[in-house]
């Protein structure tokens, strides 16, 4: 059982926040398959201090989804530690900071994975959240900025004002942030991390798109929980199978192809539901591609679902293609 103030997770594998992804219909059906702890995606910290912007459904949490955390992303310390007050202050249970976005976007605006480079702009950010808020704050980071031994001092240098300054916390991707989602994650580094760190609560991210590497993750590194990112989308089953392997249990069955349709069509109508049908649509595509691979059929599958253009037409497609005609 690992414990962050109030909230307490009774697994060591938790949600990635994605930016674009892990709205509340993706937060709420990871929590139904078992995943102890979701986030938004990533907000800029200036949508806190604008009163009717932070009132929109969308920057608010729901009273079924707790625990979830808000994931903050800027460039000045004190916006961002005001930011996250006001987050924990709609209902938050907990703020992640962010700073390691590889986005180009992100990058030139000197903010997210920029950061790496200013060991001193991340401890301050910390510092000045912790003073703010009495929740718990994590900071989600890179393996370095790049290859250079500058990059390389700059990390290590975050990691050791990661654990004197007590941040919650620490999650690490193995990838550089000049790396972007290139080659494989490094998780050699993120064992390390934790092996100069013992004190240092340390999750891991980068790669994990099935249980079973969850769990090898976990046994192999001795951090102390494994973040699933890419491996979720469109797959909430994957903490289901996750948990179940974690309990000594065998793996579940996969879901048939009529649950798997089902599903997607109440993730679809959840969508729908805050959306215009023109957004909804396209929206939606990005995880088709997650659901259509446990289809026998992936590629004529996924192949009819992306041709879909209307509501209509996307929830003819999944019952077509699922067997619920």
């Amino acid at each position: 059982m690992l414990k962050f103030g109030s909230v307490q997770l009774d697994m060591p594998f938790i949600q990635a926040p994605l930016s674009g992804y892990t709205d509340y219909p993706m937060r709420i059906l990871a929590r139904r398959f078992g995943c102890p702890l979701t986030f938004t995606g990533v907000m800029l910290d200036k949508i806190a201090l604008h009163h009717k912007a932070l009132n929109k459904r969308k920057f608010q949490p729901m009273d079924d989804e707790h625990p979830v955390g808000a994931q903050i992303l800027g460039d000045d310390p004190g916006v961002m530690a005001q930011a996250a007050e006001k987050f924990i202050e709609v209902g938050y249970d907990l703020i992640d900071l962010n700073f390691a976005c590889p986005a180009p976007k992100v990058l030139r605006r000197a903010r997210g994975g920029h950061l790496m480079q200013k060991p001193s702009f991340i401890r301050e950010t910390f510092l000045r959240t912790r003073e703010k808020v009495n929740r718990p704050v994590f900071m989600k980071i890179r393996a370095g900025y790049d290859g250079s031994q500058a990059a390389e001092d700059d990390f290590w240098t975050i990691c050791q004002n990661a654990a004197a300054d007590g941040v919650d916390m620490l999650a690490i991707h193995g990838r550089s942030v000049v790396q972007k989602y290139r080659g494989k994650a490094d998780w050699t580094r993120i064992a390390e991390v934790k092996k100069r760190f013992p004190s240092l609560i340390v999750f891991g991210s980068g790669d994990v798109l099935d249980p079973e590497t969850a769990l090898a993750r976990l046994k192999n590194t001795g951090v102390d929980g494994v973040i699933v990112a890419r491996g979720a989308v469109g797959n909430p089953w994957i903490f289901q199978e996750i948990r179940a392997l974690w309990n000594g249990r065998e793996k579940p069955q996969s879901p048939t192809l009529a649950e798997q349709g089902h599903l997607m069509l109440e993730h679809f109508e959840m969508i729908c539901a805050t959306r215009l049908e023109q957004k909804a649509v396209p929206y939606f595509r990005k995880f088709m591609a997650g659901y259509s691979k446990r289809h026998p059929e992936r590629k004529k599958t996924l192949l009819a679902l992306m041709a879909c253009k209307t509501r209509k037409a996307v929830i003819a497609a999944i019952e077509e293609r699922y067997g619920l005609c």
